[in-house]
């Protein structure tokens, strides 16, 4: 019989609300997930190419939800170094770098490539076996929210509960229901994604180049020697690479490149997407809250953008788990949690959405003194270790005393 009355609706088939419906059944909620992805099956030798850089502490969640261990280590590749290239300058002298290492920040791993499609299978399957998940595919046509209740209407199901989790995207259906507006700049960019063989070992490093011309290009290590790149750039240049034949993307990439890694040989037809920075001005709601890219997103070049995602999911089962044990009158819909969660949300999104923004607008300027001035400060860093450790840290999602 299908269950109607849950504690919680959480919208969004994606990592972030895959991993928002497990860790809420975890801690004892009913929870209805809404719009699941279907599994799909893949060959072994075909890699995704959208990969995330899982941080320090979204590790720790997907430790937390007893999904991480179940990952399969062969297609997850740990970054020991980082290389930062910036442009070179009208006089060609000068050209700005940053080195940061594992190793001499006394860490195991600057953090850990893994593909988007594998998070997902994991956290299906880990969903399938979670007795108190019922899972929804229809898609949600109408969000009622009273005093008493919230009301999820499909074309064939009425489902209540005391609260929604919308972690439905960017274009969050939850949130343009709730009517909370957002805050949102469009770099005019694109992020273009494929992975490569590579002739020359990546040694477990990720590499990143600002380019002249205002654009931006990642390749991060994989298995099996290869990379996954990551490239901002124009609309224009997005669909020409999109459609070159791979011979043409390769040479292309690696003339980028400058050759770090050799010959590259394109494994998958580049895709692309639209890069914008957007905030919704609230993250709460009377019997709802956002999540993950539903309440903000950023500029790929940190690669941080899931990191925030998890981290949020971490602020909110960490406040309903702290209420469990000290204040059990409160129930999940006490606008006093809602807030809690907001309040422990709002500096990390902040700080890490207004890096992210300034470095891009950094990059992106033409200004020869600018340009000038921004290669001397990454080779100024570069020979800070102090700074360059925090700058880790913060990377990482740790408060910098979390260090020794």
């Amino acid at each position: 019989m299908t269950q109607n009355h849950f504690d919680i609706i959480v919208v969004g088939g994606g990592i972030a609300g895959s991993a928002s419906a497990l860790g809420l059944a975890q801690l004892g909620y009913s929870v209805a997930h809404m719009n699941p992805k279907p599994t799909t099956t893949h060959p072994n030798d075909t890699w995704d190419s959208r990969i995330y850089a899982l941080s320090q502490s979204s590790v720790a969640l997907l430790k937390r939800l007893h999904v991480w261990d179940a990952l399969d280590t062969s297609r997850i590749c740990p970054v020991s170094d980082m290389r930062v290239m910036g442009d070179i300058n009208d006089d060609d002298v000068l050209r700005g770098s940053l080195h940061l290492s594992a190793y001499s920040s006394a860490l195991p791993e600057l953090a850990w490539i893994v593909e988007q499609r594998h998070i997902q299978t994991i956290l299906d399957q880990a969903l399938r076996f979670t007795p108190n998940v019922q899972r929804f595919d229809a898609t949600a046509t109408e969000l009622i929210i009273t005093d008493s209740e919230v009301r999820l209407s499909t074309s064939n199901e009425a489902l209540q509960a005391s609260l929604i989790v919308g972690a439905d995207g960017a274009n969050s259906w939850v949130r343009q229901s709730l009517g909370i507006e957002t805050e949102v700049f469009d770099y005019q960019r694109f992020g273009v994604v494929a992975n490569f063989s590579i002739s020359q070992p990546h040694h477990n490093t990720a590499y990143q180049w600002f380019l002249s011309d205002g654009e931006v290009l990642a390749l991060l290590p994989l298995p099996n020697q290869m990379v996954s790149m990551v490239y901002s750039c124009t609309k224009a240049h997005a669909d020409i690479w999109c459609n070159a034949p791979s011979d043409a993307l390769s040479a292309h990439i690696g003339q980028l490149s400058s050759h770090t890694l050799g010959s590259l040989t394109a494994l998958s037809r580049a895709q692309s997407f639209p890069l914008k920075r957007q905030r919704a001005q609230h993250l709460v709601s009377q019997r709802a809250l956002l999540i993950s890219d539903a309440a903000h997103t950023m500029h790929p070049l940190a690669g941080q953008g899931l990191n925030l995602g998890l981290q949020d999911l971490t602020s909110l089962l960490d406040t309903l788990l702290e209420s469990q044990a000290s204040e059990p009158h409160r129930s999940i819909d006490d606008p006093v949690l809602l807030r809690r969660y907001e309040r422990a949300c709002a500096t990390p999104t902040f700080e890490m959405q207004s890096v992210t923004h300034a470095l891009q607008r950094l990059f992106a300027s033409h200004h020869p003194i600018i340009r000038h001035a921004r290669n001397m400060g990454m080779n100024v860093l570069d020979i800070i270790p102090p700074l360059k450790r925090r700058l880790i840290q913060q990377a990482m999602g740790h408060a910098p005393t979390e260090f020794k």
